[in-house]
């Protein structure tokens, strides 16, 4: 209990003349305290000039200053913007030995900056909660809506090349595999600060979005995939004739007419065929993909002059933080043999284990097929499915799938050969067509 007992308005207190920590002011300004703790002496403004207000304050940050160093806790406070800073360096120093993706280097630090800094700030770490994290997850829904970057022009870029370049601010909220997705980065910079010793754990909550009726991905029919397939085909070497007109420097004019495409765009549907091939006949991802090497190919090189019922063919894969070895269907052989022979006539010379299965006429790898196969989609009509979603690569993935399942594999095999869990194919994929199974839907019995 505080008794006012003299001019200066102090509490007097029993244990006074013991307290762990000393008040003083310089010129009558505000109160600041000094300790001992841990070996280091520490002075803390206290932001008043009342003398009881700033005793209570004291007795307040010395008791959790004790609790923090009790329970391991770092006794300095630290800004949530410097935990950060640190956390991305650590996950940059991680990337570059090896020992984390390298799209964390290059996706994650962004995202922090943009987003966690800029609505933490100077925020001490420790001092964020639950309910704290649930108002950021609103906030983020809505930052190029309504939030920050609604003033928001131009978002500068730089790829994994370095080139820098501007494109234009997503104005629309943020979708649910987008938060969900930055969900983890805010789990792991927290999971590193209780290591580090900067806070306590804490509850991350989960978003929530209203559940949608149906999220399964688009894929293909088998009659539609053989449209696609045709179409791939017959775009290698159609071409709408083109003329040109020429003038000499002598004065001469005429006009060219180009009826065949020219060897690049030839090459680069080649490219696009043979990667709907694989795709469709091995269940990959299209990180996966991104990632495979020749080296990834077991069985491949010592079985090129062998017929394609000999030939063992493995892809050892790896992406969105998952490895392992899948087993594809013969159809991918062909489509490997045509990757590697356009390598050889490109380059010149046989693709190494380091190099790219999937590379351009440099021998660099392709980043993405995405542009090539939105203009098949157009070409073939395919863009979207009876459900009016947008089909991507990721389509032929779920093809793969479907006919494995139609074709009467074990769900077990399926998901142990694409790196996926049992709930989620029975969630994402096993919704097989009807028509496939329309004998089992129609039992022969008299009884019916």
């Amino acid at each position: 209990m505080l008794q006012r007992v003299d001019k200066f308005n102090k509490p007097e207190y029993s244990e006074a003349a013991k307290a762990p920590f000393v008040l003083f002011q310089r010129d009558r300004s505000n109160w600041s305290m000094r300790y001992t703790m841990n070996g280091r002496q520490i002075r803390k403004s206290l932001g008043t000039s009342d003398y009881n207000d700033a005793y209570r304050q004291a007795n307040e940050i010395w008791h959790e200053q004790k609790y923090r160093l009790k329970h391991g806790l770092s006794i300095k406070e630290h800004a949530f913007r410097d935990v950060a800073e640190e956390f991305i360096a650590k996950v940059e120093a991680e990337s570059a030995r090896k020992e984390r993706s390298e799209d964390h280097a290059y996706y994650w630090p962004p995202k922090i900056r943009r987003f966690l800094i800029g609505y933490f700030g100077e925020r001490p770490i420790d001092k964020i909660t639950p309910p704290d994290i649930e108002r950021y997850l609103e906030w983020r829904k809505t930052y190029w809506t309504s939030g920050p970057g609604s003033d928001i022009k131009k978002i500068r870029c730089e790829r994994e090349d370095g080139r820098v370049f501007n494109r234009p601010a997503p104005k629309k909220i943020a979708a649910p595999s987008t938060v969900k997705g930055e969900m983890v980065i805010i789990r792991n910079l927290f999971q590193q600060a209780v290591r580090w010793g900067y806070c306590q754990p804490i509850v991350i909550p989960a978003p929530f979005f209203k559940k949608r009726e149906d999220n399964r991905r688009p894929g293909f029919t088998k009659e539609e995939y053989t449209k696609l397939f045709d179409t791939a085909i017959a775009r290698i070497s159609e071409w709408q004739p083109k003329t040109k007109h020429i003038k000499a420097k002598d004065g001469r004019e005429w006009f060219q007419t180009q009826k065949q495409p020219p060897k690049r765009i030839m090459a680069d549907r080649i490219r696009l065929y043979c990667y709907i091939e694989i795709m469709a006949h091995s269940g990959m991802r299209p990180t996966e993909a991104k990632n495979l090497l020749w080296s990834n190919i077991v069985g491949f090189k010592s079985s090129r002059d062998k017929p394609i019922k000999d030939k063992d063919v493995r892809l050892q894969v790896r992406g969105k933080g998952k490895s392992g070895t899948s087993i594809p269907l013969l159809a991918v052989v062909p489509a490997l043999s045509m990757l590697w022979e356009m390598f050889e006539a490109e380059v010149g010379r046989e693709p190494e284990d380091a190099d790219p299965v999937f590379a351009d006429a440099q021998g660099n790898a392709i980043k993405s097929f995405k542009t090539g196969f939105n203009e098949l989609l157009k070409a073939s009509g395919l863009e979207l499915d009876y459900r009016g979603k947008r089909r991507t690569a990721y389509s032929l993935r779920h093809y793969y799938i479907s006919r494995m399942l139609i074709s009467g594999a074990s769900i077990y095999d399926v998901s142990l050969n694409t790196r996926t869990s049992l709930e989620m194919i029975e969630k994402h994929y096993a919704h097989v067509a009807t028509e496939d199974i329309k004998d089992r839907l129609r039992p022969q019995s008299s009884e019916w």
